[in-house]
């Protein structure tokens, strides 16, 4: 480690030592003031349009997945 990298990784954990505690409180906030029933309300809501939007296939697509891979292990 030259000693340029050396003084940048220095830099770098002081700032984390600065702004970690910062970014935690803020964690810590936004969970208190989060409201867990609307939000799952409005995740089923929004699963609910991403499968009319995009509806899942026939398969799983784990066949496929498979054949690729020995296709790929084949050629390698």
């Amino acid at each position: 480690m030259t000693k340029e990298d050396r003084i940048l990784l220095e830099e770098h954990v002081a700032r984390w030592q600065r702004v970690g505690p910062l970014l935690e409180r803020q964690r810590e906030e936004d969970v208190r003031s989060s409201n867990t029933v609307v939000d799952v309300a409005s995740f089923g809501r929004l699963w609910i349009e991403a499968v009319r939007a995009c509806p899942p296939g026939s398969t799983s697509g784990l066949v496929e997945q498979q054949r690729l891979f020995t296709k790929l292990r084949r050629s390698g």
